[in-house]
């Protein structure tokens, strides 16, 4: 099922193939022949009444077990206007459960008459490695399906056990690249995000520890969360879509960005262990320490540029933010960071001019 340059919507299915053999049937039956079909006897030999113009009762399941098995072993015999359809494309929509028996395709390997438990229905969806826009898709795929659903004796994740007369069908699910694509980065990303909050909770357990103080732990870590903010903001204003390898970029700031921050924090607080007044232990931490910290995350940005000029979207897009999201660390460390190391500051003298 597509959408045609003009607007219109066309639908492939397994009817139109039936149809086009059909009118190669009408025009060369000889490839019907070499499976069973007879046009000499009642029924054609396989149970099976034609029109005047010799097409097949489309309604009649012993027409339909023979043109489906005729498909399968043949595909659609290309002559005059009809077009030549291998069997491979055919196997794509419809597929028996048991080989078929070559000279009588009605019927399997076993003598059975054939069944054909699987089908399948294709969709084209524009843009699939647009995970946003494709949730609203995979919703609308879904109220196209209720046709099938609601003749379903399972649910979407899990198949039924059986049928019934009233619901002829176990299983309707979703599959192909796309859907496989998007329900992994849905999952990763629920995951990313909460690895996100529980690697915060650890990082500020561990400042706790290291700073032996709260407050020092909150300010070191705070500007970092607000780079993650950034990054998916920037990602909304440029127009890129969440993706399996772009939702992992929040928990690499998380570890890379924080190590910034540590050394500015740390930088400031042996000045002032050593005696250093407030401004004073700011220029130290804007001078030897902001041109390790600038070089640093310029060779890191340098890396991650070399990445994002890789034709494969993906993993431009990961280069990309990688050095964004290197830079935005910078900023948090160097003026966030020092800004609210400024104010802890101003709140801490006003505390202990208050006792």
């Amino acid at each position: 099922i597509t959408k045609t340059p003009d607007g219109n919507i066309d639908l492939l299915a397994l009817d139109e193939l039936v149809f086009a053999a059909q009118g190669s049937m009408v025009l060369n039956d000889e490839p019907f022949r070499a499976r069973g079909w007879n046009p000499d006897v009642e029924g054609n030999g396989v149970g099976c009444n034609t029109t005047q113009i010799g097409f097949i009762d489309t309604e009649d399941r012993d027409c339909l077990a023979f043109m489906y098995g005729f498909l399968t072993l043949e595909g659609v015999p290309g002559i005059g206007p009809i077009p030549s359809i291998p069997a491979s494309i055919v196997s794509l929509y419809i597929m028996p459960s048991v080989e078929l028996d070559p000279t009588q395709p009605w019927l399997d390997i076993n003598g059975q008459p054939a069944e054909y438990e699987h089908m399948l229905i294709r969709f084209g969806i524009t843009g699939p490695e647009d995970f946003p826009s494709l949730a609203p898709a995979m919703d609308k795929l879904w109220e196209d399906l209720e046709v099938f659903t609601n003749l379903s004796t399972g649910t979407r994740e899990v198949a039924g056990t059986s049928t019934t007369d009233e619901e002829p069908l176990t299983w309707v699910m979703t599959t192909g690249r796309p859907v496989t694509r998007y329900v992994a980065s849905t999952e990763m990303q629920n995951e990313m995000q909460s690895s996100l909050v529980l690697g915060s909770l650890f990082v500020f357990v561990s400042l706790a520890i290291g700073f032996r103080s709260i407050k020092q732990a909150l300010v070191t870590l705070g500007p970092i969360l607000l780079v993650v903010v950034w990054l998916y903001g920037l990602m909304e204003v440029a127009g890129a879509s969440l993706n399996i390898v772009t939702v992992t970029i929040a928990t690499i700031s998380l570890g890379v960005g924080i190590d910034y921050c540590i050394h500015v924090t740390e930088r400031y607080r042996e000045s002032r262990e050593k005696g250093e007044s407030h401004k004073q232990a700011l220029h130290a931490v804007g001078g030897a320490c902001s041109l390790a910290l600038i070089g640093s995350a310029a060779s890191d940005i340098a890396g991650f540029s070399v990445i994002a000029l890789s034709p494969m979207g993906l993993f431009s897009n990961f280069g990309i933010f990688s050095a964004a999201m290197i830079f935005l660390s910078l900023i948090a460390s160097l003026v966030l960071t020092t800004a609210a190391l400024g104010l802890l500051h101003q709140f801490t003298k006003s505390d202990s001019e208050e006792e």
